[in-house]
């Protein structure tokens, strides 16, 4: 955890105030945030953001801590790395389970694409390994259950992780949780927008299996679970199984006890379709833990006295804890959005508005300039002169377009117009009606439609 550089990182994303930089990979920045108690926050920019309140009603104030992450600036004019960021957004979103951190806010389609998430406290499973050393079995089958539950929550949506690690999971004061869906995947290698090309090879090498390295598109579940057991081969050993890319021949089993290799040695083959299921890993993790004499409550103590003892928790910045955001960034973030413009950068004085919002107020000040004798009921002038205007003036070429016996064309001005009278017309004719123009929708709730339709395209009756 890092402070935020004031020349690189921003100060405000979305309705979140940055308080510190936690980290880069390929393809995203992470930052630890909070959100900023913003007040008249309009419908429109709520639904863009995706606001999801959160349980917490004002408990410990690491709890209203997120994650915010960001698409590296490097490739902000790569469609397809928006694509993959967004499609991130939406796996996070579909997966609801104690091992997954939920997802609070988003705008994958702003000019900078974000999304925030609950922030855990707690080192990764890779830092904890090599700072103090690999698991006992307590810790180890602990860690092992959480994990089977993590994948069980994330198959069961249709979603594959593709990148499971021992540095994307984090040992938190309730247990361990999953991050990073990069490399998430739908149905993809089903749809013609597939963004994962038959051949690509994406993921981690020492953790990911043969065929993962051969075809990243076409994998399926047992991928994961060849992920799950090299996450737990490096708990025990403090290495992957494998140093640089998995192999057909079997790992070298140093530092793997008697009483874990059954299990390691049924997850960690080549061959996808000899692997056992998260159920069958997970008989075997209970197992583990009958033989210790331990219940998983016990077994997850142990893991949370083992990480409390470590001292590797994140320190946070002493703002972080501090009552209220800070006044400055709040009270910019207020403006933005009484101006009606996205607090992404409430200091932008020539900012135009969030997706072009009007400004309601200025137009009523304007109605109420123009009321005054010959402009009753607040009449708001018009831009265009219905006639010619006054004074001499050069003479202006017909157009091509106008017919014989037509007016001069509208002159521009800028002096208050008179309201218009009613043109007398025949009592006999009816009244003519305005057509009437349909409104466009809110550009957000156009965006929030264009993605059910697309996740909803294979179903026929919608």
């Amino acid at each position: 955890m890092k402070p935020l550089d004031i020349d690189a990182d921003p100060r405000v994303v979305g309705p979140f105030e940055l308080l510190a930089r936690l980290g880069a990979g390929g393809m995203g920045v992470a930052y630890l945030a909070r959100g900023i108690p913003l007040e008249g926050l309009p419908d429109e920019m709520a639904a863009a953001y995706r606001l999801v309140e959160s349980d917490d009603d004002g408990g410990a104030d690491s709890a209203r801590l997120v994650v915010v992450k960001m698409i590296q600036p490097h490739l902000l004019d790569e469609p397809q790395a928006r694509e993959r960021f967004a499609r991130e957004v939406d796996a996070i979103r579909a997966v609801v389970s104690d091992r997954v951190p939920a997802l609070r806010a988003a705008d994958p389609e702003a000019a900078e694409p974000w999304f925030a998430m609950d922030y855990v406290a707690g080192p990764s499973l890779h830092t904890l390994v090599k700072e103090s050393g690999p698991l006992d079995a307590g810790p180890y089958a602990a860690l092992g259950l959480a994990l089977v539950d993590a994948l069980r929550a994330i198959h069961g949506t249709g979603l594959l992780h593709r990148d499971l690690k021992p540095s994307n999971v984090v040992l938190g004061p309730d247990g361990p949780v999953v991050l990073d869906f990069g490399l998430a995947v739908l149905t993809e290698r089903r749809s013609s927008q597939a963004l994962t090309r038959t051949g690509d090879r994406m993921g981690t090498r020492p953790y990911m299996p043969v065929e993962q390295l051969r075809d990243t598109k076409h994998v399926e579940e047992p991928a994961d679970v060849y992920a799950l057991g090299a996450t737990l081969f490096f708990a025990l050993t403090g290495r992957p199984p494998y140093p640089v890319m998995p192999l057909m021949s079997p790992p070298k089993w140093d530092g793997v006890g008697l009483d874990f290799l059954p299990l390691l040695a049924q997850v960690l083959v080549a061959s996808p379709s000899q692997r056992p299921r998260l159920d069958s890993v997970q008989e075997s993790l209970f197992t583990l833990l009958a033989d210790a004499g331990l219940t998983l409550e016990a077994a997850m103590e142990q893991l949370r006295a083992r990480v409390a003892a470590s001292g590797l928790t994140p320190q946070l910045p002493p703002h972080a804890l501090a009552d209220r955001a800070d006044p400055a960034v709040r009270e910019l973030a207020q403006k933005a959005v009484d101006e009606g413009a996205a607090p992404d950068a409430p200091w932008a004085e020539d900012d135009p508005g969030f997706y072009g919002l009007v400004d309601t107020d200025e137009i009523e000040r304007a109605a109420d300039a123009a009321e005054g004798p010959g402009r009753p009921g607040g009449y708001t002038p018009t831009l265009v002169d219905p006639g010619p205007a006054p004074g001499p003036a050069e003479p202006t070429p017909p157009s091509p377009l106008a017919e014989p016996g037509d007016g001069p064309p509208p002159v521009p001005t800028s002096y208050p117009l008179p309201a218009p009278r009613p043109e007398e017309r025949d009592a006999t004719e009816p009244e003519a009606t305005a057509p009437s123009v349909p409104q466009s929708p809110p550009r957000a709730a156009q965006r929030v439609a264009d993605r059910l339709r697309e996740r909803y395209a294979h179903r026929g009756d919608l």
